[in-house]
């Protein structure tokens, strides 16, 4: 079953299992950048006062169409998920769809009685930790943001909630990174995921010359691959960054399958595991930020909707994989970094693609 020279699939064969769903596939949701605190690290710029959000039926009418074709997980970010207004509906209806729910807080608003019945539908909440409290409080810009944090996580111990912790990593993490993981694990964290600082929105002014540099992430990276064995099976830690070897042996953790590679209707959410709805509505592949040349389509066109990922293959797949093909022989050639933060190049290279008009053609 592949996408035809219009850009059509057969749905009769959508719903069927496919050997290849043995993992997520993701869809990323920004649904809206509301936010009650204004982070230094901030990539989307959210902030109090910015009031605009997406349609929970637009939302769910996608999820329900991208579901058809392998998607199964949903993370919700934002701005801070709790803030949106359709959060528990967007929720309910994913579950109803047979989607894992993951929403990622800085857990200061789980007080409430809305977010206790919201969490029922969530499977896992990452709450953001940036160290102890004093550089967590300078990071967020708020005075007492920890502590609130704090009363979060205890509201998620109580009602026996799985929850993990995301940290945003910068040069004043190493002084804090042993200490955060005991404190992740005595909390009872399912999850550490240690995400380097990418400078897009607001860290990009504030935090331009917090750049983590190959000693550095050579550092975080052998210590991480101790601590993943310290603390497995209880508590798994995630490096949201690649060995250049790794990519070398196993060249889909870069989503490149190799040369003369081409994804149908059947494929299309192995070849591209994670996609992105920004709070425009508009639908990108792989993370945010990346440059509306690949945009996939918008969830507020319905008609768009209906065949989006088939005219995608069609019509843009070639050149995205014509983008990751030559970012992985990018990684190749690079002999003097052994360590990728992979989205961030990806997303760096798909606006210098859109600047370079002769990329796609050579």
């Amino acid at each position: 079953m592949n996408a035809n020279a219009e850009g059509g699939c057969s749905n009769a064969e959508m719903t069927r299992e496919h050997p290849f769903l043995d993992g997520f596939r993701v869809i990323h949701l920004h649904p809206t950048l509301r936010c009650n605190l204004a982070c230094k690290h901030c990539y989307s710029s959210s902030a109090p006062g910015l009031k605009k959000e997406l349609h929970p039926k637009e939302i769910t009418a996608f999820l329900k169409y991208a579901r058809e074709y392998g998607f199964n997980a949903l993370s919700v970010s934002g701005g801070e998920p709790f803030l949106y207004s359709g959060l528990e509906q967007v929720l309910t209806e994913s579950k109803k769809l047979g989607y894992k729910n993951i929403v990622a807080s800085n857990g200061m608003l789980l007080k409430t009685q809305r977010a206790r019945g919201i969490l029922e539908s969530i499977d896992l909440i990452a709450i953001s930790i940036d160290g102890d409290e004093q550089l967590h409080d300078e990071m967020r810009n708020q005075k007492g943001a920890y502590a609130k944090m704090l009363e979060g996580v205890a509201v998620l111990k109580k009602l026996k909630k799985e929850f993990g912790f995301i940290h945003t990593l910068t040069p004043r993490s190493w002084d804090v990174l042993l200490e955060l993981f005991r404190f992740a694990n005595d909390q009872g964290a399912k999850l550490l995921q240690v995400h380097p600082l990418e400078l897009y929105g607001r860290a990009a002014t504030e935090m331009a010359d917090a750049v983590t540099d190959q000693e550095f992430l050579h550092k975080v990276y052998i210590l991480g691959n101790y601590l993943k064995s310290k603390y497995y099976p209880e508590m798994l830690v995630q490096l949201d960054f690649l060995h250049r070897e790794n990519i070398l042996e196993h060249p889909e953790t870069a989503s490149y399958f190799g040369a003369g590679f081409s994804a149908d209707c059947d494929t299309f959410s192995k070849a591209l595991k994670t996609i992105v709805i920004d709070e425009h509505g508009n639908v990108v592949p792989i993370s945010y930020g990346f440059s509306n040349r690949f945009l996939i389509g918008n969830i507020g066109d319905s008609w768009h909707r209906t065949n989006m990922f088939e005219r995608y293959l069609a019509h843009t797949w070639g050149l995205l994989y014509q983008l990751l093909e030559r970012t992985y022989y990018e990684i190749v050639a690079d002999e003097e970094n052994d360590l990728v933060v992979w989205t961030e190049l990806i997303v760096k290279n798909s606006h210098l693609y859109q600047l370079q008009s002769s990329f796609a053609d050579s």
